[in-house]
């Protein structure tokens, strides 16, 4: 009786432990941290490049992976065009001291460039919030595997 109860025990130990090294295997950490010009992607802490992730994306759902190309594209114009625009206020922060000493100014150009500095603001942050919407929809259909409490012992969940 207690070579039984060793047997299921030790056995339930290596089904477990199997189980949990299987499912951190299959369950791969996608991630997105802000760079220098946009977002970097990491898979399991490594940096790597856009097409790898958005291969990865894929193999869920091609939809995962167009969204996020769509916002990294729409975030790295949204760089640019800030960085334009926030160099051209600089220029009419010059244009505005001219005025201020009794010089003529250029108006048009000073609401042009703070146009383009808060179009490139909108665009950043709506391509962030598209490639986290990206990465939420893949870790949500992501195929993962958990050992959980059943009302009869241990249960085996398959979650996808």
């Amino acid at each position: 009786m207690q070579t039984v109860i060793k047997k299921s025990v030790l056995f339930s130990l290596f089904l477990i432990s199997v189980c949990t090294v299987r499912a951190q295997k299959l369950s791969e950490d996608l991630n997105i941290k802000p760079g220098t010009w946009g977002y970097n992607c990491y898979i399991d802490s490594k940096q790597v490049s856009l097409d790898d992730f958005v291969a990865k994306l894929n193999s869920i759902n091609a939809e995962v992976g167009s969204m996020f190309k769509t916002g990294k594209k729409l975030n790295m114009a949204g760089t640019i065009i800030s960085c334009v625009g926030a160099c051209f206020v600089g220029y009419d922060l010059y244009d505005l001291s001219t005025r201020l000493c009794g010089g003529k100014g250029n108006t048009t150009f000073l609401i042009g460039s703070g146009g383009a500095l808060a179009v490139g603001i909108i665009l950043y942050y709506v391509g962030a919030s598209k490639m986290k919407k990206a990465l939420t929809m893949y870790k949500n259909n992501a195929v993962s595997f958990s050992i959980s409490p059943a009302q009869t012992g241990i249960g085996l969940c398959f979650n996808f």
